[in-house]
């Protein structure tokens, strides 16, 4: 058996796509049984217990120790479970995750660690300040420095991490596949109700919709995004704007501000790809930030997906370039001209999204997917 570990993480449409949609695709390759061990937090442990377990059967849900000052405690029960269940490996997604299944392996309690590298934790920890707690970022460093030196094995959602970890810990290994932020299940399903999707947002046939689907996190350069839409909007009389996000304070102020052109709606994750269907551009623009140079955000595969052309910075890990070579989209660099937005045509949604099922669903990683279930067993 091997374990795929998670530690702190909030159910949320990343967290079935990104962790429970992967262990039951890994569950469809012939080799060793998976199961998610997820320590969650005890305020609503039931409630998350049921929302994993909705999504993942068979997971095991774990209270964490209370409070993050204490976070290096939960190995004990990370330690317990390898008792239990007797893994071969753990695949365990972040960094503190890792570092405490490494800890077992010290003991002896499981042969191999891989590390899923979700992005660059203390760049994003320093530059956005996860969490206020100076002391914890200043530990952060070093944590990650051991995890990546010491693990057996890495997944690495770019190869902008990768040439992080050389450059910042020295990492000189080869140990080490390159898997992006794939599909979830809902996005695989092309919904064909796009007027009825826009007529219910007041946007008519004649309308160029741009869109934003994400959270309000500090990377998502909501400033930096307003200066483009105020640009695009006065330009492009044409133009009009959905954001799918909680409430902000810079996003409701655009809203506000032009009233009729820019929306700002909130639906739950198995809808979203019907409304994205319905849009025509979607945004990735981002501030240039170690956070951001080695991302994968998860957006990207479900835009192209959904068929939109996708307007991204140019530093945005390994997708910036992608969209230039393979004309997925506009890269956009602040101070360019604004784009001469279009409506894209049926064949061009086609091609956008024939690109992300070849390239970001999780079968067409299978033989990187082989490669960890191989080494953990």
């Amino acid at each position: 058996m091997i374990l795929f570990l998670t530690y702190n993480d909030q159910p949320s449409g990343v967290y079935w796509s990104q962790v429970c949609d992967v262990v039951a695709h890994l569950n469809t390759l012939g080799g060793p049984r998976v199961r998610l061990v997820a320590l969650v937090s005890a305020r609503d442990y039931f409630g998350i217990r049921r929302k994993i377990r909705a999504h993942s059967p068979d997971a095991i849900v774990l209270p964490m120790v209370p409070r993050m000052k204490r976070w290096r405690a939960n190995a004990a029960l990370v330690s317990w479970a390898c008792r239990w269940f007797r893994p071969t490996g753990i695949m365990a997604r972040g960094v503190l995750a890792t570092w405490m299944a490494l800890r077992a392996r010290d003991k002896g309690l499981v042969k191999k660690v891989c590390f899923d590298a979700r992005g660059a934790y203390a760049a994003e920890w320093e530059e956005y300040r996860i969490i206020d707690d100076e002391a914890l970022i200043r530990q952060f460093r070093e944590v990650e420095k051991q995890v990546v030196q010491q693990s057996d094995l890495h997944l690495a959602v770019s190869h902008a991490l990768v040439a992080h970890w050389k450059e910042r810990y020295g990492y000189t290994g080869d140990a080490h596949v390159v898997i992006p932020c794939t599909l979830g299940k809902v996005h695989l399903q092309s919904g064909d109700e796009v007027e009825r999707i826009r007529q219910g947002f007041g946007f008519s046939p004649e309308d160029v919709v741009l869109v934003y689907s994400g959270s309000s996190a500090g990377w998502q350069s909501f400033a930096l995004l307003e200066r483009f839409l105020a640009l695009v909007l006065t330009a492009r009389p044409r133009v009009k704007v959905l954001f799918l996000c909680p409430p902000n304070a810079a996003i409701d102020a655009l809203v506000a501000n032009w009233l009729g052109r820019a929306v700002r709606a909130w639906v739950v994750p198995a809808e979203v790809p019907a409304v994205l269907v319905g849009c025509d551009h979607a945004l990735l623009i981002r501030e240039d930030a170690i956070t951001n140079r080695v991302a994968s955000p998860t957006k990207f595969a479900e835009y192209l997906a959904c068929g939109l052309p996708v307007v991204i910075s140019p530093y945005i890990g390994d997708f910036s370039g992608e969209v230039d070579r393979e004309r997925l989209g506009t890269v956009y660099s602040e101070g360019d001209a604004v784009p001469l937005f279009q409506r894209p045509s049926p064949a061009d949604r086609t091609r956008l999204r024939d690109h992300a099922i070849a390239n970001y669903t999780k079968a067409a990683h299978d033989k990187d997917y082989a490669v960890i279930l191989r080494r953990l067993s």
